[in-house]
């Protein structure tokens, strides 16, 4: 099954058509080398041929017959050793003299040139060798044959031949070990990450894909793929904290409203006490529809669909209109707000009502943790280069271990749970800033909390660096 697998992975298979394509190439390369290197032998021995011929040339000119006669049977004794082939033969073409015993059977071309085969019998063994030579017809009518033993240069080319052969064979059984070990090597990590991905679909969110540290691709995929599951985990986790926290938050204010509803049924109720079970069923079923339309807000904000909608927002005409509406809520309860802008736009590009909706829960629970007398400042600043949106309060504040679990869902540092609130106000506000690539930060007052909501500034030019009538506005009592 694992050779199975071996021999029909995609790594193999390409390692095996980059071989023959590569080999093609490299034969073809081969094959013109050889064929060059064998052109250059044979046009070696046409010049030595052609040179001893001119060398017979002229001695048969000083000489006549019996000169070249002399001179052929001088270097035909010598043709051991240079592998030259001489014969002078008559005009039937008996042999006269040289180192052959007859005159060829083969035809010459055009210009002279023949080749044909020499069977040479030593120590009751026969070898043929193969020769080439040019023929020429003397004015007494002789042959003259010149030539030279070709055998040397057919060894050679049998031998290239025959070692190119194994190289091919080798490099191809090289080319095949080589595929299966990478091939082997690829799927080994590949198994890995199946391996480790059944896990992961089996319930056991912890497992992480093993990564090597030579930062190769295979690290890179399995570092992106872990930090996904570190993720996923993360949302896995805190899905199973919100439904956790949402079945015990819900759970009371559902159970008062059945009680409520079940006292309505009763015959020996006035009508005045049905009328004040029924305004507090409505208000607990209203509390019960805010804290669902905060969990969808959230779930709004995080998907980042409101993005579609996005357009450019003054927020110190928000803040002004914040100003405007809890100003008298805050004097109602026996506190102060204060606002501070500089009265230019400080424009960003949002969702106004997202926004407004923070700004709204973070003075919101401002005005519920607050200690009468107290004030509640909200400032509207530029921050290097974005806008700040700061509210501080002097209440209990946030303990400093809780406050990196503020943000989440349904978060309460009252564990008991008696004041009014569904923990949801937070994680909405920090929802809403990361949807428009801003944070909210939260810190200590002391007392009290600081929240500082900083958004990007719109780039578009709407900011304007102008002075508005409202310059340096700061709020006493609002």
């Amino acid at each position: 099954m694992k050779a199975h697998r071996l021999l029909t992975s995609s790594v193999f298979r390409l390692t095996l058509v980059s071989t023959l394509i590569f080999g093609a190439i490299a034969a073809g390369v081969v094959a013109l080398l050889y064929r060059s290197s064998t052109e250059a032998v044979s046009r070696q021995i046409d010049a030595t041929i052609e040179a001893e011929i001119a060398g017979l040339a002229e001695q048969y000119a000083q000489l006549g017959t019996t000169g070249l006669v002399n001179v052929i049977k001088r270097r035909a004794s010598l043709a051991g050793r240079t592998g030259g082939i001489y014969l002078l033969a008559s005009a039937d073409r008996r042999p006269i003299a040289g180192n052959l015993n007859r005159w060829p059977d083969a035809e010459p071309d055009e210009n002279g040139w023949i080749r044909f085969s020499i069977r040479e019998t030593t120590d009751a063994r026969t070898q043929l060798h193969h020769a080439r030579g040019r023929v020429f017809r003397l004015r007494n009518g002789l042959w003259l044959l010149v030539g030279h033993d070709t055998g040397e240069q057919t060894r050679i080319a049998e031998l290239v031949e025959n070692r190119l052969l194994w190289a091919g064979v080798i490099a191809v059984g090289l080319a095949v070990a080589f595929g299966a070990l990478l091939s082997w090597l690829i799927l080994r990590r590949i198994d890995a990450i199946t391996a480790t991905s059944r896990e992961i679909m089996a319930g056991d969110l912890s497992r992480r894909i093993p990564a090597a540290r030579g930062g190769d691709e295979f690290d890179r995929l399995a570092q992106s793929l872990n930090a996904m599951l570190d993720q996923n985990e993360r949302l896995f986790r805190g899905l199973q904290e919100v439904a956790q926290n949402i079945a015990h938050d819900l759970r009371s204010p559902l159970g008062r409203l059945r009680a409520r509803l079940e006292r309505l049924l009763a015959d020996s109720l006035t009508d005045a006490q049905k009328g004040s079970l029924t305004e507090e069923a409505i208000a607990e079923a209203d509390r019960l529809l805010r804290t669902f339309a905060a969990i969808l807000s959230i779930a709004q904000a995080e998907s980042g669909a409101p993005k579609r909608g996005f357009e450019p927002v003054d927020l110190t005409v928000l803040v002004e209109d914040l100003s405007e509406l809890y100003g008298p809520l805050a004097e109602d309860a026996g506190m102060t707000l204060g606002v501070e802008t500089d009265g230019r736009p400080l424009v960003v590009s949002g969702d106004r009502d997202l926004l407004f909706q923070v700004c709204v829960n973070l003075v919101d629970n401002a005005l519920k943790y607050a200690r009468e007398g107290k004030r509640i400042d909200i400032r509207l600043r530029r921050d290097e280069g974005k806008a700040a949106v700061e509210i501080r309060d002097h209440g209990p504040g946030i303990p400093a271990e809780a406050l990196g679990k503020a943000k989440d869902r349904f978060f309460r540092v009252e564990t008991s749970r008696t004041t009014e609130g569904s923990g949801l106000g937070l994680s909405l506000a920090d929802a809403v800033a990361r949807l428009h690539d801003g944070e909210l930060e939260l810190g200590d007052n002391g007392p009290g909390l600081v929240a500082i909501l900083r958004l990007p500034l719109d780039t578009s030019g709407a900011n304007s660096d102008k002075q508005g009538p409202g310059e340096n506005r700061t709020g006493g009592d609002a």
